[in-house]
């Protein structure tokens, strides 16, 4: 059996699709293969294809404009910081 490459690319930590719950390659929040045109996203924060904002989600959708979005040390708007995972 071929396996499929991987096309990593980061985005908001929040967006997730099925096969990163059962790819070991693809397990890390924040990035996204997006190279499948048949791939559902859906954002952990609300559990819909909509993000808090009330729009789309996907990697293209999901970017640092947007308020909800976090990543790269960004947290989404009003929380603050990025929560640590130290003492």
């Amino acid at each position: 059996m071929e396996v499929t490459p991987v096309k990593l690319k980061v985005t908001c930590e929040h967006l997730r699709h099925k096969l990163m719950y059962c790819d070991e390659r693809q397990t890390t929040p924040g990035l996204v293969d997006d190279s499948s045109d048949t791939r559902v996203f859906f954002c952990i924060r609300t559990y819909d294809s909509l993000g808090p904002d009330g729009k789309p989600v996907s990697v293209g959708d999901c970017a640092k404009t947007r308020g909800c979005y976090c990543g790269n040390g960004r947290s989404p708007s009003g929380s603050g910081r990025v929560a640590s995972s130290g003492g």
